[in-house]
């Protein structure tokens, strides 16, 4: 028996096959694509879902989307246009919060801890300042210290019951924000989290054809934090050749593709 789940504009169908496992294609307008054969049925989903992905209007790939990216950063990832824009700043607060409330201390954060981070040097403009203020505002209240040992357990893993717990902690001042949430994880490790920007980012996943757009919720959830780690997985493969060192290069390239205008090129 067939299985079928809305893409965007197309439907993703797939079913058994008595030779490979699974056979599936990808439905627009009436219209089918050629077959895709997988032994696994998630591999073969999400294989589905990234050709869908490439009938988005925006859709022009990583070939496109690092041509992007070039055109504002002749010199790449490595060079000192991007480390001067997108990386230095980014550091510098990641080495001033590990040094106010490192991650392994953060699980049993207090709220003196939290007061010392809203009072630290680890603020940057990645948020807005809305978010940040709102942000501090927490830290320096009654729920400051459970807002940290939640964003730690984020950051240890656990994404659904750390985002949980840090909305939790943010209501009495409002609704929190994908960017408030992954603030925390994304300094404290930085090697395996990711800052989420929502409107650039599903920009980003549009321009490339990955599936972030569809899979996108405001509310924080374990899902769209899976996905955008895909997402992430699948665009340091797709741009190997520009040596990407960690997700501060990747939230860069993201970032300059999607948010970057014709006026910040370089003449």
């Amino acid at each position: 028996m067939s299985k079928e789940l809305p893409q965007g504009p197309a439907t993703i169908r797939w079913q058994p096959d008595k030779q490979y496992g699974f056979a599936g294609v990808v439905i627009l307008a009436g219209k089918r694509s050629e077959i895709f054969l997988d032994d696994d049925e998630k591999r073969l989903i999400a294989r589905l879902r990234n050709e869908a992905g490439k009938l988005h209007p925006h859709y022009v790939g990583f070939d496109g989307a690092m041509k992007r990216f070039l055109d504002f950063m002749p010199d790449g990832l490595r060079g000192n246009t991007s480390d001067t824009m997108e990386r230095t700043y980014k550091q510098t607060a990641a080495m001033a919060l590990a040094q106010v409330l490192p991650l392994d201390a953060a699980i049993h954060a207090s709220d003196d801890d939290a007061e010392r981070v809203a009072h630290g040097r680890c603020w940057i403009n990645i948020l807005s300042q809305f978010e940040s203020m709102r942000l501090k505002d927490v830290l320096d209240g009654p729920n400051g210290g459970a807002f940290l040992r939640s964003a730690a357990r984020f950051a240890s893993g656990d994404f659904a019951d750390g985002g949980r717990g840090m909305d939790k902690a943010v209501q009495p001042h409002g609704r929190i924000s994908w960017p408030m949430a992954t603030y925390f994880p994304y300094l404290w490790d930085f090697q395996q989290h990711m800052f989420l920007k929502p409107l650039v980012t599903i920009d980003f996943s549009e321009r490339v054809g990955h599936h972030f757009h569809d899979d996108y919720k405001a509310e924080i959830n374990a899902q769209t934090y899976e996905s955008l780690l895909d997402l992430v997985g699948a665009t340091r493969a797709a741009i190997d050749t520009l040596e990407p060192r960690d997700n501060i290069d990747i939230q860069s390239f993201i970032w300059v593709v999607g948010k970057y205008e014709e006026d910040d090129l370089k003449t």
